[in-house]
């Protein structure tokens, strides 16, 4: 009974190490996709460096008439936002909304989903970090679910953290724990719907 118990932690662990390196390179190997489309409006999930730089200038090159930020802190203005972009860049008078009221992944996708809704926006361009992009296409696309919206991914193609810093390492086994839990719940409660 003990050899059987130990086989079944080895292979749990076997497993989840190799889950793990999968995650690592899912997240090193991340490119924007379809860089040229425009849709509707740009995500900007706060919380990484560059996101919000990110979503500034893809505004900029006119890929989309909107951009809403989501997470911003209740004390952030437009204008702070607006002082984040990079020099040379010019971002269009009208139409970035902030959202105030997410404090984590699955709040952005429920605070997004309602400004989507109310806006009529029928497809979106994801802007968030690559280590950070495998759990919110999970909670925004089982946020979005039954509205049909087209989510294009785009991670920040700038590093965050590389391999050499300790803190990618942190970030990535975090993220890789809570995507595992995540889709433990998604999952099963997708299936029972279908």
């Amino acid at each position: 009974m003990k050899k059987l118990f130990w086989y079944s932690v080895l292979i749990f662990l076997l497993s989840w190490l190799i889950g793990y390196a999968f995650f690592v390179n899912y997240v090193l190997h991340q490119k924007p996709e379809a860089q040229n489309e425009k849709t509707d409006a740009i995500i900007v999930l706060t919380g990484g460096n560059f996101r919000i730089k990110t979503g500034l200038s893809l505004f900029n090159q006119g890929l989309s008439p909107q951009l809403f930020i989501s997470g911003v802190h209740k004390s952030v203005t437009e204008d702070d936002i607006i002082a984040m972009k990079q020099d040379g860049e010019t971002v269009p008078d009208c139409c970035i909304t902030l959202g105030h009221s997410a404090e984590t992944t699955l709040e952005n996708a429920a605070e997004t989903r309602e400004w989507i809704i109310s806006n009529k926006i029928k497809s979106i361009r994801l802007v968030t970090s690559p280590y950070h992009l495998l759990r919110s296409t999970l909670e925004f696309k089982n946020a979005l679910k039954d509205d049909d919206i087209k989510i294009i991914l785009h991670p920040v193609e700038e590093i965050d953290y590389g391999p050499t810093d300790k803190k990618f390492w942190i970030l990535t086994f975090a993220e890789y724990n809570k995507v595992l839990f995540r889709s433990l719940i998604l999952i099963p409660d997708n299936i029972k719907k279908h």
